[in-house]
C-alpha cells in the first residue's frame, strides 16, 4: 500500500480558547488523521490564559512553540515561527486558531489540489463563517477581490460569495490569498518563508505577490473546506489590544510599500532580510500587476483611482462602504491606539481640556440629554457621562455597540444603539456632539449628516471643526481637518468655540443652535 502523503497544518494562536476545539475539529473530521501533524505557535499569558488549555487532541502529533504573549511581534511574526516546526511533511495547509471542517477535508482538499493546471498550485480563499461552539454557516463557494488601498497605501481585499453548487466546476485561478486557509505543497515554506516582520496588515495581499513571483498559482477552492469565527463573540484577545503596535505596523507598512514597488525605503529596519523574504525570480512584479489589474504605486484598480472608483456608487453602497471600513478599523484597530480603537485623538490626554471644559458648557447650555453621534468605544466622554441625566450613543459599528452595552450596563442613564447619521434621524435631544467623525466622510455625507441633525429638531449640535482652513474632498474612511464654516458646508460661525488647546492645530468644538443650520 502507497504510502499517504502527510499535511502539515500551521497554526499562530494568540491567547485564543478556540485553538484547542480547532485542533479537536481538525483531527475528527480528517478522513486519514494519522497523517496530520500541527504545528503551534502558542502565545499566552500564564496565570491568565489556563482556559487555553483544558484539554490536548493526539498530542503526539502536535509541535508546540511557546511563546509569552507580552514578547510577541504579532500574526506575521508568529506564523513565521510555526514554520520553523514543519518536518519533511509533503504538504502544508495554513489555519487560523478559530475554525471548523467539513468531514474529510484532507482529502478533499489533495483531490481538488490536482483539479488546479499548475506546476506549483496553493488552493486559498476565505471561508464562511461559524458561531462557536459548531453553529456553522451555509457551505459557500468565495472569489477574493481587491477593495481599496488604505490610507497607508496597503490593498486590502474583500470577497463576494455565493451557494455551493451541486456540481462544481474545477477550482478558478484568482491572483490574492487569504492568510487563514492556504493549502499547497510544502515547498511553499522553504521557497517563500513567512516574513516575520510585517506586522498583520497587508500580509495576504504581500504573501500573494510572492507567491506568484516564485512560480506559483492560487487557485479558489470549488467547495468550502473549512469555517471561521468572524464574531468575537468570546471577546477573544488580540495583538493590538494588549499592545502599543503603532512602531511595528509603521515599519512594516513601509516594507510592503518598499515590496511592491511604491515607495523606496534605506531604512535598516525596514529592507532587512528582503533577499529572504523579498519577491521570486520566476515572474515579475509587473507581471502579477497585469494579471491582478492593479497598478501599487499608482494605487489604481482594474485602471481607476479609489476617487474613481467611488464615485461611480450609489449613496447607499456608499453608506454600506463606510459600515465596512468603520467596522473593520473598529475591529482590527485601525488607528492603533493602545487605549482606545477610537485613535490617539480619543485618549485621555489628548481630550484632557475638552473633558475638563465640555461640562460647564453643557450646564450652560442647559443640556441634560446628550446624544452621541459617533459614540465608538465612549473611551473619553464616557469619564463625564454620569453628570448627564440622559446619555444616548449611537454608531454605525454592531461591535461597538455591543460592547458598550456590556461595559455601561449597570449605568441606567446611559443607551447605546447603532444608527446611520448620513441616513437615521436620532433622538430629540439638547444637544447632539459630534465629535472626530466628520471628518473621515466625503463633504457630501457629511451634507447628509448635518440634514439629518436637523431634522431631529435638537437644540444643539457641538462638532468638531478646524478655524481657517479650507476642505478638500476625502473618500470614506480617511481624514481632513473639517472647517465646517467653509463650502461646501456654509455653517454660520459657530455661536461658542472651544478650543481644544492641543499644540499646531485649530481643533475645537464648534456649538451651533440645530435651528441656525442651513
Amino acid at each position: 500500500m502507497a504510502k499517504r502523503p502527510r499535511i502539515f497544518v500551521s497554526i499562530a494562536s494568540y491567547r485564543d480558547t478556540e485553538c484547542q476545539w480547532t485542533v479537536r475539529d481538525l483531527f475528527l473530521k480528517a478522513r486519514h488523521p494519522e497523517r496530520v501533524f500541527v504545528g503551534i505557535c502558542w502565545q499566552f499569558v500564564k496565570g491568565e490564559d489556563e482556559d487555553c488549555f483544558l484539554f490536548q487532541t493526539r498530542p503526539e502529533q502536535c509541535r508546540v512553540i511557546e511563546v509569552n504573549a507580552n514578547e510577541s511581534l504579532g500574526a506575521c511574526w508568529a506564523r513565521s515561527k510555526v514554520q520553523s516546526l514543519w518536518a519533511g511533511e509533503e504538504y502544508s495547509l495554513q489555519i487560523d486558531s478559530h475554525m471548523r471542517f467539513i468531514q474529510d477535508w484532507d482529502e478533499v482538499l489533495l483531490d481538488m489540489l490536482t483539479l488546479c493546471p499548475s506546476e506549483k498550485p496553493i488552493l486559498s480563499s476565505y471561508p464562511p463563517g461559524y458561531d462557536p461552539p459548531d453553529q456553522l454557516a451555509d457551505p459557500t463557494v468565495v472569489e477574493i477581490i481587491p477593495n481599496e488601498y488604505d490610507a497607508h497605501g496597503v490593498l486590502k481585499l474583500r470577497s463576494n460569495a455565493w451557494a455551493e453548487p451541486q456540481d462544481p466546476p474545477p477550482p478558478k485561478r484568482n491572483p490574492f490569498i487569504a492568510g487563514g486557509l492556504l493549502f499547497g505543497p510544502s515547498s511553499l515554506i522553504t521557497e517563500v518563508p513567512y516574513d516575520p516582520y510585517l506586522y498583520f496588515h497587508g500580509e495576504e495581499i504581500t504573501l500573494a505577490v510572492r507567491l506568484f513571483t516564485a512560480g506559483y498559482d492560487v487557485y479558489a477552492p470549488n467547495r468550502t473546506i473549512a469555517f471561521h469565527d468572524y464574531t468575537n463573540r468570546r471577546g477573544r484577545h488580540r495583538h493590538w489590544d494588549d499592545f502599543d503596535w503603532k512602531h511595528l505596523n509603521d515599519l512594516s507598512f513601509s516594507r510592503i510599500r518598499h515590496l511592491l514597488g511604491m515607495e523606496v525605503s534605506s531604512d535598516p529596519e525596514v529592507v532587512r532580510e528582503l533577499d529572504k523574504y523579498g519577491l521570486g525570480t520566476a515572474r515579475t512584479l509587473a507581471e502579477y500587476e497585469a494579471f491582478a489589474n492593479l497598478d501599487f504605486k499608482n494605487r489604481l484598480i482594474d485602471g481607476k483611482t479609489a476617487e474613481q472608483r467611488e464615485a461611480g456608487l450609489t449613496l447607499d453602497q456608499r453608506r454600506e462602504s463606510a459600515r465596512k471600513a468603520f467596522g473593520e478599523i473598529y475591529r482590527q484597530n485601525g488607528w492603533g491606539a493602545k487605549e482606545t480603537k477610537c485613535g490617539w485623538g480619543s485618549t485621555l490626554a489628548q481630550t484632557e481640556t475638552l473633558r475638563r471644559k465640555l461640562p460647564d458648557l453643557l450646564r450652560f447650555l442647559g443640556a441634560d440629554i446628550v446624544i452621541d453621534a459617533g459614540c465608538g468605544d465612549a473611551n473619553w466622554i464616557s469619564q463625564i457621562s454620569q453628570d448627564f441625566r440622559l446619555y444616548l450613543g449611537f454608531d454605525l459599528v454592531d461591535e461597538a455597540i455591543n460592547d458598550m452595552r456590556k461595559r455601561h450596563n449597570r449605568r441606567l442613564s446611559h443607551s447605546f444603539a447603532v444608527a446611520d447619521i448620513t441616513r437615521d434621524v436620532l433622538p430629540k435631544g439638547d444637544v447632539i456632539v459630534c465629535r472626530d467623525v466628520l471628518t473621515h466622510l466625503p463633504a457630501d455625507m457629511t451634507l447628509e449628516a448635518l440634514a439629518r441633525f436637523k431634522q431631529s429638531g435638537s437644540a444643539y449640535l457641538l462638532a468638531t471643526t478646524f478655524t481657517d482652513t479650507a476642505n478638500s474632498d476625502i473618500r470614506i474612511g480617511g481624514w481632513y481637518p473639517t472647517n465646517l464654516t467653509a463650502a461646501p458646508f456654509n455653517l454660520p460661525p459657530p455661536r461658542i468655540l472651544l478650543s481644544e488647546d492641543l499644540a499646531g492645530t485649530t481643533k475645537s468644538l464648534g456649538v451651533w443652535a440645530i435651528a441656525d443650520l442651513p
